[in-house]
């Protein structure tokens, strides 16, 4: 295979790895790339795997119906911190 010249060693291994997986293992492994925003600075591709385990889960609660009205996570809010709801 024939390398961009500014491309490191580590680079280079990884196209050679990837290339030995089949199209479809190629089209799945970008498309999990996308999904995770490891392509670009998103918010998303910047957080650590742990905070991404943290958000999955707090929207599988939601999914589950898990969750509670918005006044009263401020009113929940307002008592933990003491300040006084508008």
């Amino acid at each position: 295979m024939c390398y961009p010249t500014s491309m490191t060693k580590t680079q280079a291994r990884i196209v050679e790895l990837v290339a030995q997986l089949s199209l479809a293992e190629r089209r799945e492994l970008i498309e999990h790339m996308q999904q995770t925003g490891l392509l670009d600075e998103s918010f998303y591709g910047r957080m650590t795997s742990d905070q991404r385990a943290q958000l999955d889960e707090g929207i599988a609660q939601a999914d589950r119906g898990e969750v509670i009205d918005g006044g009263e996570a401020f009113d929940r809010l307002a008592t933990r911190f003491n300040f006084k709801r508008p």
